[in-house]
């Protein structure tokens, strides 16, 4: 017995000895690296399902009424005084016969990260107002967009069940244009005196309008 067990002894030192001659790189030990389990997107239909909850048919008639015309026939400058007479032959889309007449932004607004990923915006085709007796753009005036609150469902970064979460958030997105009134400024860059300055343009406005001079 003594014996066996300096034999066993003599083995261990030996196989100690040939793991200490041997690089630190050979004997290193390998960590297991952990899987990362990608996390999925929702399905398209349970995406719709949840929108169609929030916005009840907001999003869908907005959507459908900056979709007026086909993208390719879209004319995105500022009409003039010669669509008078193309409304003869064809009738224009509300949005063109609006005096600050708008379209859909042809940079479409895309979010991956976003459900609706694409959203329409309106864009304003014109700087002034088609105000003039004879729908000549009025540069004292301004097209301006006009904002309507939305909600849409953003995603939030967190994973549950190996899929994204999404939460409501709510956005302001352009779906039209209005004319405002463009206010002067004096040498000063004050503001000019507001009530005087709309009081004066009103009375060009409908000078032109009755082609009085």
């Amino acid at each position: 017995m003594p014996h066996q067990i300096t034999l066993l002894l003599l083995l261990l030192l030996h196989v100690a000895l040939m793991l200490h001659s041997l690089p630190a790189e050979a004997v290193r030990v390998r960590k297991k690296v952990p899987r990362t389990r990608s996390c999925l997107d929702l399905p398209e239909e349970i995406l719709e399902q949840m929108f169609g909850r929030l916005s009840v048919g907001v999003m869908s008639a907005f959507h459908h009424a900056l979709q007026l015309e086909p993208r390719d026939k879209l004319n995105l400058t500022c009409p003039t005084a010669a669509r008078d007479a193309a409304d003869g032959k064809a009738r224009l889309p509300v949005n063109l016969l609006s005096i600050s007449p708008w379209a859909p932004d042809p940079l479409i607004s895309y979010d991956p990260a976003r459900y609706p990923r694409y959203i329409p915006e309106a864009y304003c085709l014109c700087q002034g107002c088609l105000a003039g007796p004879h729908g000549e753009d009025r540069r004292w005036l301004r097209s301006t967009p006009v904002f309507a609150p939305s909600v849409v469902l953003r995603r939030t970064g967190s994973c549950a069940g190996g899929r994204h979460s999404y939460a409501e958030v709510y956005v302001s997105i352009p779906v039209g244009c209005t004319c405002v009134p463009r206010l002067e400024k004096d040498p000063d860059g004050r503001a000019a005196n507001q009530t005087h300055f709309l009081l004066n343009r009103e009375i060009q406005f409908y000078r032109d309008l009755f082609g009085e001079k």
